[in-house]
């Protein structure tokens, strides 16, 4: 079956904003790290959190910087 171009078009745009995860999560994991930062490991290094529900890991992520 030949690929719709729309479909297409999709795919690497979900290729290219999992590629801009991975880029975001590795520096802030680094720096969460590097910071002694307490977050909960859902939420970065890949948390599964952090793709599910974006918003609420965000939420966590702060508050355990804040709390800091």
């Amino acid at each position: 079956m030949k690929i719709p171009k729309y479909i297409e078009k999709l795919i690497n745009t979900r290729a290219n904003l999992a590629s801009q995860f991975n880029d975001a999560d590795h520096r802030l994991s680094k720096w969460l790290d590097k910071n002694g930062i307490e977050a909960d490991s859902c939420d970065f290094h890949g948390g599964v959190e952090a793709l599910v529900n974006p918003w609420d890991s965000a939420k966590r992520v702060k508050r355990a910087i804040k709390n800091k």
